[in-house]
């Protein structure tokens, strides 16, 4: 459970350092099925492929899809809910603590993401904030826990946020990169911080809370798992579907490795 002293910081802030979360045994598990997903030694086929940008421009980030061959060089890889070690840790008991604070017993998830900055490459994250119309949801999550799969330091691309900046609402209607001016108005590196993480280390963050990231200047990379909890009702405006419940009311059963 959080403190009350924890919740008035993330309140504050719009972030909070979880610290270690991932045991040992479980941190080497995922690092191990994410260079098998990418390696396709392990597959699903629904699941989500990006590779990364060849120049670093966002603007030049390769539409994505299924898996395209075997390289540790993806970008981003969604939907591993489907896998149960990635599963598992999505419903850790620290997890469900702060989700059940925030939404009650049934908590959704919109996505389960591993986010990539190979050695020496990786693609800049403008400032953005996560939620808005660009997700089509009849409700906006509030929270997302990112954990570090290796060190995340200033030289290969950590997080860079500021503190507060969730206060400000979504910027747009729309959502997700924010505009020059907002930008210039709310982004100054002086009112900035960067989150440097330890492996197996997690961060609370607000969905709003403007963040972005560099590349990766190291001979090693930088890997992140990230999962975005929301209210367990929640559906998507058009289809009408609802997403995956990982807490509560017909939760997630981990299956049988694939392989």
């Amino acid at each position: 459970m959080l403190t009350d002293a924890q919740w008035k910081q993330y309140d504050e802030q719009g972030y909070l350092l979880l610290g270690q979360v991932a045991s040992s045994t479980q941190l080497i598990a995922m690092q191990d099925r994410i260079d098998d997903i990418m390696l396709g030694k392990v597959r699903y086929p629904d699941m989500y492929f990006q590779l990364d940008s060849a120049t670093g421009e966002y603007k030049d980030v390769p539409g994505g899809g299924e898996w395209s061959g075997a390289t540790l060089d993806y970008r981003k890889i969604e939907l591993l809910e489907m896998d149960p070690i990635f599963l598992e840790y999505i419903q850790n008991p620290l997890f469900r603590a702060i989700t059940n604070t925030v939404y009650g017993e049934n908590v959704a998830i919109y996505r389960a993401m591993f986010m990539n900055k190979p050695a020496h490459k990786g693609t800049i994250l403008p400032y953005h904030q996560d939620g808005g119309g660009i997700w089509g949801l009849d409700c906006n999550p509030l929270m997302t826990v990112w954990t570090a799969l290796n060190d995340a330091t200033r030289e290969n691309g950590c997080m860079q946020v500021v503190p507060g900046s969730h206060k400000l609402g979504l910027l747009s209607e729309y959502g997700h990169v924010i505009s020059e001016e907002h930008e210039r108005l709310y982004a100054q590196d002086d009112k900035s911080v960067y989150l440097e993480a330890k492996c197996g280390e997690a961060i609370l963050l607000h969905y709003w809370l403007l963040h972005r990231s560099g590349v990766n200047h190291t001979s090693e990379p930088r890997r992140a798992f990230t999962v975005c909890y929301m209210d367990g009702e929640t559906r998507h405006v058009k289809s009408g579907h609802q997403f995956p419940r990982v807490f509560g009311e017909n939760a997630l059963v981990p299956q049988s490795p694939v392989g």
